[in-house]
């Protein structure tokens, strides 16, 4: 691994510390889980695989699956694009200031380079018993920057300009499925009041029915299988700068909703 690529994953890099609202920290606030998952992690695996020597030339990125052509994701990038996207939004009037949705989107780009570091080593990282524990962390620091990377992108997506009511089509399948759109909302915002990173709304193709559940960086893969059809962030680089009380942030949220964007995610995935 090159020195400049440990250098980012180690400096005084802002990242959300699970376990208060006032997680939103730098240099000091990067601590154990930081360090352990990000710079001990690799600085390890480099150390016993010769992974400095290796990551000079980053390995061509495995063709997409395909899900660019079909579900969430049509038309899209794919799952884990070796791009990070722009914002659709650099200012929400109202809800979220420029600098706020800035903030934001540098975590989510370093998650996306946590993401890219990570491919990099597992490429050539060795499959045997003696370096399980590196490998396992390493695996592990993907999965999470996987999952902030798609979740923040689907975030970003999901925020109206001006709020917004939702269409008959939503209203008619929250009906179906969570009740009135009054106990859905309801539902949701303790959803997101307890969460640790994640509140989500998601369709489950098994059971044919949406669920709200709240996820955190360990699980952020959440529901199986189940797709995203609003997610609210709700670490504290969301909504620090604007609202120090984080239930003003999620009642905020739930008015800029972009349900246009819902709407289209159930289309995509409905299997009826």
């Amino acid at each position: 691994m090159k020195k400049g690529e440990a250098r980012q994953l180690q400096k005084g890099e802002a990242r959300y510390a699970p376990g208060g609202e006032a997680g939103w920290a730098t240099g000091r606030g990067v601590g154990r889980r930081e360090l352990l998952g990000a710079a001990i992690t690799l600085g390890a695996a480099a150390a016993a695989n010769g992974i400095s020597r290796a990551a000079a030339a980053l390995p061509a990125a495995p063709p997409e699956s395909g899900l660019s052509n079909e579900g969430l994701l049509k038309g899209e990038a794919g799952f884990q694009p070796r791009k990070p996207m722009a914002l659709p939004h650099p200012e929400i009037l109202g809800f979220l200031s420029h600098d706020q949705l800035a903030q934001n989107c540098e975590a989510y780009r370093r998650d996306f380079q946590r993401l890219v570091v990570a491919e990099r080593v597992l490429a050539t990282m060795a499959r045997d018993a003696a370096q399980g524990n590196d490998y396992g962390l390493i695996r592990r620091q993907q999965i999470e920057a996987a999952n902030s990377v798609l979740l923040h992108e689907f975030y970003f997506r999901n925020l109206a300009v001006k709020p917004t009511r939702p269409p008959r089509y939503v209203l008619d399948n929250l009906n179906e499925h969570m009740g009135s759109i009054e106990s859905w909302r309801a539902d949701f915002i303790e959803c997101a009041r307890i969460a640790q990173t994640w509140a989500i709304l998601v369709y489950d193709p098994y059971d044919d029915r949406w669920h709200n559940l709240p996820a955190g960086e360990g699980d952020a893969g959440g529901w199986v299988g189940a797709n995203p059809l609003v997610v609210c962030d709700v670490a504290s680089h969301a909504y620090l700068l604007n609202y120090p009380d984080r239930a003003k942030y999620i009642a905020r949220f739930v008015e800029h909703i972009d349900w246009d964007v819902v709407a289209a995610r159930y289309r995509a995935v409905d299997r009826h």
